[in-house]
């Protein structure tokens, strides 16, 4: 329930900033704004001030800017008339560019939030957790497998140290430059038993998610980190600093193969088992319960050993700047991600509705919360601001009904100098209506897909 709290309450705010642009920029240009309302739905409380009435509505999703003449279109199409009736301080009375202007406010106050989410964010600092470079190619472990890693004869525990000229000095830097280049051919620079070599290799489209994969898990040590108190590895004695070996007397040197070994024994009519463990040096055994989850899998009670990244903060010319950065290149990689529908990936898993998006909100905002309190600003920080430039590139797409739309057709109006008819808008607008209740209606139907799987 706080998720989605979290989730709704994010939601709106993203959807009021883009309803403020409009507002400012409304007023800006000399168009009265008769209402603006957060929330949408019944009015709980309204005051007007200056001739704006300012709402706060039941539903708390987004709000909307109501501006004076907006209802002459509907009655130059009920009354038939060739051309939208005008009054002062009306949308249709502002010369074409005000209207433009208008209507990119409202997608440009996302951009904004956009670069100062990342700005934030950079000024902060953050702590993120990973793996060393240093991979487990999944072809050593599944022979059927057909990869990227397995085409380039990856081994395991070699090292990942760059791609394309860019130092990867962890697991995470890694996935950040393979995920967005699914089918683009890549240099790896590899480093096997003290040797550096070069490798090409082109990431495979994942059709459900749209990224890249090359085929790799990552190579992590059974170095023991943390023992949950009530778990079945702290009953038998395991210690932080122990290193498992073995496993049911199969020997095992990595997360990867010890997983593979708990999925045998979860198979198996076991209570018990022997884990192999090297403590400061000695090899001992201690017995271990089998406990079995009811959703699969075997729970050790164990953590291994990662990475700690500590990203320092930066002043506030060097946050704007970075701001700037990140925006444009997560802009880059929507656009990627656009291109990708047309590739054959799987759009119930890929295309996400405001049912799905609103949890996926809640559920980052509380896993960071969980690790730090700069970890869970870090990351609904970031999809806001990830969300605000899909807000912002999906609201200027040239659609009737979006503020693309109306940009479009006042620059058709500016460019031929002559008022589009009541008539051809509706038309177009009506077009534009039918494809986005499309969409809007398979995103709700993934959704609730998604929440019965």
């Amino acid at each position: 329930m706080i998720k989605i709290l979290i989730g709704l309450l994010v939601l709106s705010v993203m959807v009021f900033i883009h309803e403020l642009g409009h507002f400012l920029m409304a007023k800006l240009c000399g168009v009265a704004v008769e209402s603006f309302s957060i929330g949408w739905g019944p009015v709980l409380l309204r005051k007007k001030i200056k001739g704006t009435e300012y709402r706060i509505s039941a539903i708390p999703m987004g709000g909307y800017c109501g501006m004076r003449g907006e209802k002459a279109f509907v009655k130059a199409l009920e009354e038939n008339l060739t051309s939208i009736p005008k009054e002062e301080g009306g949308l249709y009375s502002a010369s074409p560019f005000r209207r433009i202007l208008i209507a990119f406010a409202g997608p440009f106050a996302n951009y904004i939030s956009a670069i100062a989410c990342f700005a934030i964010i950079s000024a902060m600092g953050s702590i993120y957790y990973t793996y060393s470079n240093a991979i487990a190619p999944i072809h050593c472990y599944d022979s059927s497998a057909e990869t990227s890693a397995k085409e380039a004869g990856l081994q395991v525990g070699d090292k990942i140290i760059e791609i394309d000229g860019k130092a990867t000095d962890n697991f995470r830097e890694i996935m950040l430059e393979v995920m967005p280049a699914a089918d683009k051919q890549m240099t790896f620079k590899i480093e096997r038993n003290g040797k550096v070599f070069e490798k090409k290799m082109t990431p495979k489209l994942n059709p459900k998610t749209g990224s890249g994969l090359i085929g790799i898990y990552p190579f992590v040590k059974l170095q023991i980190e943390d023992v949950a108190p009530r778990g079945v590895a702290n009953t038998a004695g395991l210690k932080k600093g122990d290193v498992i070996t073995s496993i049911n007397g199969k020997n095992v040197n990595n997360t990867v193969e010890l997983q593979e070994a708990l999925d045998a024994l979860y198979e198996s009519q076991l209570e018990k088992t022997n884990l192999g463990i090297n403590r400061e040096g000695k090899l001992i055994e201690k017995e271990i319960y089998i406990i079995r989850l009811e959703k699969g899998g075997i729970d050790l009670g164990l953590s291994f050993q990662a990475q700690k990244v500590i990203m320092k903060g930066t002043g506030f010319f060097a946050s704007i700047a970075q701001g700037f950065v990140k925006t444009h290149e997560t802009m880059l990689l929507t656009f990627k991600s656009f291109a990708l529908l047309f590739k054959g990936i799987d759009l119930k898993q890929a295309v996400s509705g405001p049912l799905r998006i609103t949890h996926m909100i809640g559920d980052a905002a509380q896993e960071g919360f969980r690790s730090s309190m700069t970890e869970g600003w870090a990351s609904l920080l970031s999809f806001i601001a990830i969300i605000s430039i899909s807000l912002f590139i999906m609201n200027l797409l040239p659609i009737p009904v979006l503020d693309g739309g109306l940009i479009l057709l006042s620059f058709i109006e500016a460019v031929i100098r002559h008022e589009i008819s009541p008539k051809i808008t509706y038309r177009v607008q009506f077009i534009g209506f039918a494809f986005i209740a499309l969409i809007f209606v398979f995103a709700m139907v993934t959704d609730v897909l998604f929440f019965i799987g």
